[in-house]
């Protein structure tokens, strides 16, 4: 009878152990990095990366595995890896080093949870939080299939004639799990990358496109597109560009520089400027303008492109800038014109008959002369 016990006892623990001895030998997934390269700098970095207009992107999680004896390894997606300005020695691989795990990799971005209106010191703690958003177009592999679009906007209409801008501040997240089968419902293990809470990270991965526009039109303006636009109202005892400083610790001028949001008066500063550095004062006016159903008019006569308007010129209505870009071929100021603007929703680029305000029935034309 002991015998036989000891062989039933034996046929339990020895598989369990060596099941446990296995487990334990298993690799642990312990870090997630959000890396990011372009066809013109091809090295994987995290952090901040501006790209020029045009620039081909590319988004990849690199990930940190606690190996069975306590080494560390890289696993990255990608040729070349780099953190802290050092090469980092990494398996160039989208798979899990192990044949009976897969990866699942989700993808958010990191986007305001409002898209703009009036900002007051009453409600900017809650219209300047930010959320995540799923962003399941960039895949579920550690190389993301393209750069996410803008979330936040899904249930609205930015405009019935609005253009592609290929730019954009983007913040990225990403959640990776380790499954026993793509379709399981648990994971065995799962780590993140930075998140909401450590936006002001050096090593959060963030995005800014810069954007080609009519010269002298500042490329950089294209960083501030896929951000709220807010009107910042002065308080009683608050200047406007201090309202959001007893939530955030920011001027709001700064947390445009910081690409979390933009105004109409901020967003025509830097695409005249580079910067929120303008001063309204250096702003020369160039006449009062009427708005007729087919043109605008300046002492009832039509401005025609190239002598009376040029590209960068803005039209302000009530705090209002529109930035002008370009003619629709008829040679004169009128409703089918391209223009950009940022006016308590999120920048577009359309035409001005969609950017002006409905009850606008007159609007100022302004010059900035460099």
């Amino acid at each position: 009878m002991w015998v036989i016990f000891a062989v039933v006892v034996a046929l339990i623990v020895v598989p369990l152990a060596v099941w446990r001895i296995g487990e334990a030998r298993r690799p642990i997934l312990e870090e997630v990095r959000i890396v990011t390269a372009t066809d013109a700098d091809l090295v994987f970095r995290p952090g901040l990366r501006r790209a020029a207009p045009g620039a081909e992107l590319h988004i990849a999680a690199a990930l940190r595995i606690r190996q069975a004896g306590g080494s560390d390894l890289w696993l990255a997606p990608v040729e070349r890896l780099e953190f802290d300005g050092a090469p980092v020695e990494h398996l160039n691989s989208r798979d899990w080093p192990e044949e009976d795990r897969v990866l699942r990799v989700f993808w958010f971005t990191i986007e305001a949870a409002y898209l703009g209106g009036d900002l007051t010191v009453d409600n900017a703690e809650q219209l300047l939080g930010q959320r995540s958003f799923l962003a399941p177009e960039m895949g579920r592999g550690l190389l993301a299939k393209t750069v996410p679009e803008q979330h936040n906007d899904d249930q609205i209409n930015l405009g019935d004639e609005v253009f592609p801008v290929a730019g954009g501040t983007i913040r990225l997240y990403a959640k990776v799990e380790v499954a026993e089968k793509t379709d399981a419902i648990a994971s065995e293990q799962a780590a993140a990358s930075l998140g909401i809470g450590e936006l002001d990270d050096p090593g959060f991965s963030e995005i800014r496109l810069t954007a080609e526009f009519s010269d002298p039109v500042s490329p950089v303006l294209g960083e501030l597109f896929r951000l709220p636009g807010f009107e910042p109202q002065p308080a009683t005892t608050l200047p406007w560009n201090d309202i959001s400083l007893p939530t955030s610790g920011f001027r709001f001028t700064e947390l445009v520089d910081h690409r979390f949001v933009a105004s109409s008066l901020t967003f025509a500063s830097v695409a005249l400027t580079g910067s929120t550095e303008m001063d309204p004062d250096d702003l020369e006016a160039l006449g009062r303008l009427t708005i007729e159903p087919d043109r605008l008019r300046r002492a009832g006569r039509s401005l025609e492109w190239g002598d009376d308007v040029r590209p960068g010129d803005l039209l302000e209505d009530r705090g209002q800038f529109i930035v002008l870009l370009a003619d629709d071929g008829d040679g004169i100021l009128s409703p089918g014109d391209r223009v950009t603007v940022c006016w308590r929703r999120p920048a577009v680029e359309t035409t001005l008959d969609q950017a002006i305000r409905n009850d606008a029935v007159e609007a100022e034309l302004l010059r900035y002369e460099r």
